[in-house]
C-alpha cells in the first residue's frame, strides 16, 4: 500500500492558532441576562428518584 501524504494548508493552521490565542487571551464571560435564565431555570427544576432507575422531572413554575 503506498503511503499517503498527509498536510494542511498553512493558512487553515495559522487561523486555528490565532482563534485558539483570541480565547485564550480573553476572559469570556456570559451576559447578564443570560445568567438570570439559568439561575430562574434551576430554581424551577428538580428531579425526585421514585425508585432504583427511576426518576421524576418536576418543574415548579
Amino acid at each position: 500500500m503506498p503511503m499517503q501524504k498527509m498536510s494542511t494548508s498553512s493558512k487553515k493552521t495559522d487561523s486555528i492558532f490565532e482563534i485558539k490565542w483570541l480565547i485564550n487571551s480573553q476572559q469570556l464571560q456570559p451576559q447578564p441576562a443570560t445568567l438570570q435564565k439559568i439561575l430562574q431555570f434551576a430554581s424551577a427544576y428538580r428531579v425526585e428518584k421514585v425508585t432504583d432507575n427511576q426518576y421524576v422531572e418536576l418543574f415548579l413554575n
